[in-house]
């Protein structure tokens, strides 16, 4: 697994170290988890390869792509448990036997459709030219025979491939290094679920919202029955949404199980819709082609039957069959808006846990503050900013109360995230933000629930840089109102993280008058503080978009 740095490791602008509580203990419940996960992928994937081997029934490799695929999605949901060198080759010859099981079976799908579909036609079909070239049908008197043939022929050199990939797999010893660093810890059989697997209930939920997000991303073209290329995308990032939801099934409720066939109704149908797209592209580029060649046996005896006949006939009969799919696909898809499927999937995403897996009670609020503080204590350099940040933070807070109306509760986990905004300095200090967000989120030891855990790594992701939320994931399966509420507090707190910019502490206390057109707020200073005064207005852009009204800084 990979190391985790020292805390006080970080480069800062402070040159001192802080006293403070000690940092939390790391306990790897996301790994703990996850590579459990893992395992069982990685064996059905081990025991598909002899059948695969064998080429003795199309389904073994339907199987066995299915497992890669599985795999190839679970495991970066769990990368941080791995150490990067061996991750990246991992996912890297996995995909690799992904995308050879892929044109395999791809190829597998049209072989057996284009049989079928033979089979069915009553018409007979001329037979009197030979063919010579199967790559040639110009001349041919079964087109489409002859393009089974082409078929056939192709799927025995993508066998080759897949044996060639299945050899580099095994010599690569990918499988069974991979199955050694998911062994479970020997002492881990004697912890409850809920300390085993501390931590992951907020990944979980976040890596589930960023599935969702991809999914609403393809809704405008839904009802856009020329958009293929995004039908074809929106079917990825259901299959993706799908085996997410599969790898954290197991700390929901149900086990997700209806979520999850709603899910795989929605992949079935765009996975048709995408077949018949490809045959439709197919028989059209083959009608074009033939209407180009010349023929020089007609008038001497040749076919009398024009070649793009069958071509045609097959084109008319996948278009038809698309329109019909697509009306059921609309319907569904309709179906799961006008029931809230979606905000279901969400509001289960951040409150469906098994009671196993989560806290059952609350703690005092004094116990509550001491667990950020020891999380805090990760990046000691970074404790008298961060004192500093919360207590302006919280100054603005109340001076601003009428114009957020927010809660007492909102006040304290602005002051959750103010202790804790710049553990991400721990990894230096490009992207801090983002990954004090993405530790905050994952941390096991924080007693609140998934929900303001999140809040929480959001308000503290937002502190600096662009205003876009850190995790995003998490952000999307929020309610209106709660997406609203890390806005409002993320607002104060880039304003008091700009408000002691040096570090220096020489703004010592604020007095702010909500006014008709801005909002005045004059500083108290130690010292001069026209830097910070500077970095906080620039930092204000968020404030100004939240409140509907620009800071102004005296």
């Amino acid at each position: 697994r990979r190391s985790t740095p020292s805390p006080g490791s970080s480069t800062t602008r402070g040159s001192g170290t802080m006293p403070g509580p000690e940092p939390a203990a790391a306990v790897p419940g996301p790994c703990i988890f996850g590579t459990g996960r893992l395992l069982p992928l990685i064996d059905v994937l081990s025991a598909e390869i002899a059948g695969v081997r064998e080429d003795d029934d199309i389904e073994h490799v339907h199987r066995m792509r299915v497992a890669s695929r599985r795999l190839r999605a679970a495991l970066p949901l769990f990368a941080e448990c791995f150490p990067e060198k061996e991750y990246r080759l991992w996912l890297r010859e996995i995909k690799k036997i992904t995308r050879a099981l892929g044109a395999a079976r791809d190829t597998d799908v049209q072989i057996a459709f284009l049989k079928k579909y033979l089979k069915s036609q009553a018409a007979p079909i001329p037979q009197n030219v030979p063919v010579k070239n199967p790559e040639d049908t110009s001349h041919s008197g079964d087109p489409l025979g002859t393009l089974l043939a082409r078929l056939q022929k192709q799927r025995g050199i993508l066998q080759k491939k897949v044996i060639a990939v299945l050899d580099e797999l095994e010599h690569s010893q990918v499988l069974p290094s991979l199955r050694a660093a998911c062994a479970p810890p020997t002492e881990i059989g004697k912890r409850k679920k809920r300390e085993r697997y501390a931590g992951v209930l907020p990944v979980a939920a976040g890596r589930v919202g960023r599935r969702l997000q991809a999914i609403h991303q393809y809704e405008p073209f839904v009802h856009n029955p020329d958009a293929v290329f995004e039908h074809h995308a929106l079917r990825i990032a259901a299959k993706k949404l799908r085996y997410t939801l599969e790898a954290y099934a197991p700390l929901y409720r149900r086990s997700l199980a209806r979520p999850i066939a709603r899910i795989k109704r929605l992949q079935d149908l765009l996975g048709d819709i995408h077949d018949c797209d490809v045959w439709i592209e197919q028989m059209s580029l083959a009608i074009v082609r033939q209407r180009s060649r010349r023929h020089p046996d007609a008038g001497e005896g040749g076919p009398s039957v024009s070649a793009v006949a069958p071509f045609r006939r097959l084109l008319v009969n996948r278009e038809k069959r698309r329109a019909r799919l697509y009306r059921q696909f609309v319907r569904y898809w309709d179906g799961l808006v006008r029931t809230g499927f979606w905000k279901i999937l969400s509001s289960a995403a951040l409150t469906g846990q098994r009671s196993a897996f989560s806290s059952r009670r609350s703690l005092p609020a004094k116990e509550e503050r001491e667990a950020f503080l020891r999380l805090a204590a990760v990046a000691p350099d970074h404790l008298a900013h961060s004192r500093t940040v919360m207590a302006l933070a919280l100054r603005l807070f109340d001076q601003l109360a009428p114009l957020h109306g927010l809660s007492r509760r909102d006040r304290t986990l602005l002051s959750y995230a103010a202790t804790v905004h710049d553990i991400g300095w721990l990894h230096g200090q490009a992207g801090h933000q983002k990954k004090s967000a993405e530790m905050i989120l994952a941390s096991p030891g924080l007693p609140v629930p998934v929900r303001e855990q999140g809040i929480v790594a959001l308000v503290a992701g937002l502190h600096g840089g662009k205003m876009q939320a850190r995790p995003d994931g998490f952000f999307t399966i929020l309610v209106p109102a709660d997406k609203k509420r890390v806005r409002a507090l993320a607002a104060l707190l880039r304003v008091a993280d700009g408000l002691d910019y040096l570090h220096a502490a020489n703004v010592t206390g604020l007095s702010c008058t909500v006014r008709a057109a801005d909002v005045l707020c004059t500083l108290t200073c130690a010292g001069d503080a026209a830097t910070e005064k500077a970095r906080a207005t620039r930092k204000s852009d968020l404030f100004a978009e939240v409140f509907g009204k620009p800071l102004v800084i005296t």
